[in-house]
């Protein structure tokens, strides 16, 4: 495992995302050792495009989610799930490629992780925050430099960095609280 014991670190939960490797392994692999080494991700989330390079990290020991992209082969095969739900901390997460590929127990998890865009996104969607990490194609792709997201859930507040894959700098953030009130209709 690349992450350090839960004990050496602060409270909460920290959660790696990356997106659009499309066989870019040489980074994508130094993404994974600077969201486990700097930022102490436990869980990284790839979404998609390529599952090989997913099933890479997986076994070099990361703890990975992983869904395939659109143009993966594997998106064709009944037996691999295109959607991630799970609960960590008590926040539901909610993964997949592409928009397209969400349904409405997705839509209704606490934060919604996508990819395919490349284009990195941090937004609250009613209660929902939705995260794209951009893509690690290459250096630049389609105007967009190589990023990827750590998202850092703890008691009172979730917060999601977008960070340059270069440089590791932050491009972007946004923290929500946990308990957000009820809306109401008016």
């Amino acid at each position: 495992m690349h992450s350090p014991p839960r004990a050496l670190r602060d409270a909460g939960m920290i959660l790696g995302v990356m997106s659009d490797t499309h066989g870019n392994t040489d980074l994508m692999r130094s993404v994974a050792a600077s969201m486990a080494r700097l930022f102490s991700a436990e869980i990284i989330f790839h979404l998609g495009d390529d599952y090989r390079d997913a099933v890479e990290l997986s076994q070099a020991g990361y703890d990975v989610r992983m869904v395939p992209g659109l143009w993966c082969p594997e998106y064709h095969d009944a037996r691999i799930p295109r959607r991630i739900h799970e609960t960590f901390d008590g926040v539901t997460v909610a993964g997949v490629h592409a928009e397209k590929d969400l349904r409405h127990i997705e839509r209704a998890a606490d934060i919604v992780l996508t990819g395919h865009t490349h284009k990195p996104n941090l937004a609250i969607l009613g209660r929902t925050f939705y995260i794209n990490p951009g893509h690690l194609t290459a250096r630049i792709h389609r105007g967009q430099p190589a990023s990827y997201a750590v998202i850092k859930i703890v008691p009172g507040e979730i917060t999601a960095v977008i960070r340059e894959a270069a440089t590791d700098a932050i491009r972007e953030t946004l923290s929500i609280p946990r308990d957000l009130p009820p809306q109401r209709d008016n």
